[in-house]
């Protein structure tokens, strides 16, 4: 059950994390661009900030699944290091870059602000968790890090509820976006802190 789990969860994360290219290598409007106006979309800084929030989000997403498997960060502890030091790297361009440009949402100042207060969250907790490995403590640096990936696991976990709302619950488009701008990522927070008030009580046993 564990390795299905971790199999699963690599699959969902990488698949997800690779999806930007299809935005790359087609002219068409797929995707969010189909609900952007002609006047972002014709926006350079839109358009930049829209780039690098979604390839180097993409690129966090599918190599920070791998740093939480113990056996590979003892085993890999080179390998480790570096792929943190990426997985840093594309947080802040991809979190900077989502804040710039969640104001322009389509879908109104709702949906503007659970983005916009999503990248905050992901680059305060990603700069705690480096921080605190800086200061060599590590077991905060694990809590902190299961924060951060909980928020860049919001990229999966918005592409499983929008359809829900959508299709399951009939909601249009213009509701249910806002309310995925917050679904996306707060549940996800309040299981990262389930696990580490269990990791917590383990440590303390």
């Amino acid at each position: 059950m564990k390795i299905a789990f971790w199999i699963l969860f690599a699959v969902l994360c990488m698949s997800i994390g690779i999806y930007p290219i299809l935005y790359l290598i087609t002219d068409d409007r797929i995707g969010l661009l189909r609900s952007k106006s002609d006047v972002v979309l014709n926006s350079g800084l839109w358009r930049l900030g829209f780039y690098v929030h979604i390839v180097c989000g993409g690129l966090a997403l599918s190599v920070g699944w791998s740093q939480f498997v113990k056996s590979w960060r003892t085993q890999y502890l080179r390998l480790h290091r570096i792929l943190g030091k990426l997985y840093v790297l594309m947080v802040f361009m991809s979190g900077v870059a989502a804040v710039c440009i969640a104001p322009l949402s389509s879908t109104g100042w709702v949906a503007s602000l659970g983005f916009g207060s999503l990248g905050v969250v992901w680059l305060y907790f990603t700069l705690r968790a480096y921080q605190s490995v800086r200061t060599r403590d590590f077991r905060s640096h694990e809590y902190q890090m299961i924060y951060s990936y909980s928020a860049c696991l919001s990229a999966v976990t918005l592409r499983l509820w929008l359809p829900l709302l959508l299709v399951a619950f009939r909601l249009d488009f213009s509701l249910a976006y806002p309310i995925v701008a917050w679904l996306a990522w707060i549940p996800n927070l309040l299981g990262a802190h389930l696990i580490i008030s269990r990791m917590r009580t383990s440590a303390a046993c």
